[in-house]
């Protein structure tokens, strides 16, 4: 019974968590079929219990509750931005780009679409989209901070990379599990 009673607590911890804004999760597990430790995804926090990801299928750019995130991706990290400066300036820009993608969408403008293009530049936050750009996207112009990319796509792997050994930033939570299997 008392391995029960832990479970369920460790469980709460995940689904439950209190963000902060401009917190980043990044998970080496997917939704997709692919093993984990190769493909992950990443979001960025809006609020206490909201993040903002960019996802496959339509709406690209949408706002979800964090506890979805903690359920389908129990294998994650979660960083915290040290600075406030550096916090609120990601999570504005989350939040201002979420509502431009939301006005393109009503306007029947697919911009950006979905891709991981390798021709399309990760400054570019229109031609193209993914997960961890959209978080790459959210320092560099929002806070002015651009975070280290070592290849010619940033994915979660590479933010797991990067805020790890970036002192602006603080480890709050990694699953025991959390691994990538290969540097991308």
């Amino acid at each position: 019974m008392p391995h029960i009673v832990v479970w369920v607590m460790i469980r709460m911890s995940q689904a439950y968590r209190v963000l902060k804004p401009g917190d980043v999760l990044t998970a080496c597990d997917n939704v997709l079929a692919v093993p984990a430790g190769f493909l992950g995804h990443s979001a960025i926090a809006v609020g206490p219990d909201t993040i903002v990801e960019a996802v496959m299928t339509f709406p690209y750019v949408r706002r979800a509750p964090a506890a979805e995130f903690f359920r389908q991706h129990p294998r994650h990290a979660h960083y915290r931005p040290i600075p406030g400066w550096l916090a609120d300036g990601a999570a504005r820009y989350a939040i201002g780009y979420h509502r431009a993608c939301q006005d393109n969408y009503a306007r029947g403008l697919i911009m950006p679409p979905f891709s991981f293009s390798p021709a399309v530049p990760l400054e570019d936050p229109w031609s193209s989209i993914y997960c961890s750009k959209l978080v790459w996207l959210c320092y560099y112009y929002g806070a002015g901070y651009p975070l280290y990319n070592d290849y010619f796509l940033f994915t979660p792997e590479d933010l797991d990379s990067v805020l790890s050994s970036d002192s602006r930033f603080a480890l709050v939570y990694r699953h025991s599990e959390f691994h990538f299997k290969i540097n991308t």
